[in-house]
């Protein structure tokens, strides 16, 4: 033990330190000779504070104010209240959403996260059960409503942490073609990430969308179809662009459920988006270019 203290304390101290339980497997001889070492060579007038028992609270509280992180049970309630947000549109309950989604605003929720961790979540569930064969055309419709509601809630906090965003979006679906659903979740997600969108609409004419680029200079362009009838109507967009020599100044997306990556190839377009995160996905990457 000589040799231990001359090597790891070659100066005139160290510092003992004492735990408040002892290994059942530890060397009790060495430890007593520790404290006649102590005693021999005396101690300065310095002792540890008093004992402080420190709850798993403290502990939770302690942790999340290091990391920046949530206390775990508040980050518990806080995904609860997603979940009822998520069932909200699932239920198509469109009073309960605003309520829901109110709540989550005042606690300081921001408004992307409740659209993309509540609300977008049951519409691609919703649409897997209706690709499935489990929901039908009204229960889709019901949420698309609940869905709407709360976007409307959400929309100009979306667009006011969105100022300052990093491109300008043209987006709306084709002529003859009434469905909006999935263009109405890729506007709010583009808006959510901080995007400028201008919104045509539904049932949107050719000329329209060309009036539309050459008068907002938008950097991207959404065309969205979702009948099979009105695919050619993207083509026909794509084509009024080029004879009015304003195709090099936009990027175009196109999607809807019966549209795929070779049908963008064939009509010209810059990219296919699957559904909405892939639009957004696909938006960030066109405007890097």
């Amino acid at each position: 033990m000589d040799q231990f203290f001359e090597a790891v304390a070659p100066g005139t101290r160290f510092v003992a330190s004492i735990g408040d339980t002892t290994p059942p497997n530890a060397d009790f001889s060495r430890l007593e000779y520790i404290g006649e070492r102590i005693a021999k060579e005396g101690s300065l007038p310095l002792s540890a504070g008093a004992y402080r028992p420190v709850s798993a609270e403290t502990l939770e509280q302690a942790r999340a104010a290091a990391t920046g992180e949530a206390p775990a049970e508040q980050t518990l309630v806080v995904e609860e209240a997603f979940a009822r947000i998520t069932e909200d549109v699932l239920e198509g309950d469109e009073e309960q959403i605003l309520e829901d989604a109110q709540a989550l605003l005042d606690q300081g929720i921001s408004a992307s996260d409740i659209l993309n961790k509540g609300m977008l979540p049951a519409m691609d569930l919703i649409g897997t059960r209706f690709t499935d064969g489990t929901v039908f055309i009204p229960e889709v419709l019901l949420s698309a409503r609940a869905m709407n509601e709360g976007i409307t809630l959400l929309e100009p906090h979306l667009v006011d942490a969105g100022a300052g965003g990093t491109g300008k979006v043209v987006i709306g679906t084709v002529l003859g073609d009434l469905h909006d659903i999935g263009k109405n979740m890729v506007v709010s997600m583009l808006k959510g990430v901080g995007h400028q969108v201008i919104d045509l609409g539904a049932n949107v004419e050719v000329e329209q969308f060309i009036d539309a680029v050459r008068d907002e200079k938008p950097d991207v362009l959404g065309l969205s179809a979702l009948l099979t009838t009105t695919m050619p109507q993207i083509k026909d967009v794509i084509e009024g662009l080029e004879k009015t020599q304003l195709r090099h100044t936009v990027k175009i997306i196109i999607g809807g459920a019966p549209v795929n990556q070779k049908f963008a190839d064939d009509a010209g377009a810059d990219g296919y988006a699957q559904d909405a995160g892939d639009a957004v996905a696909l938006t960030k990457k066109l405007l890097a270019t």
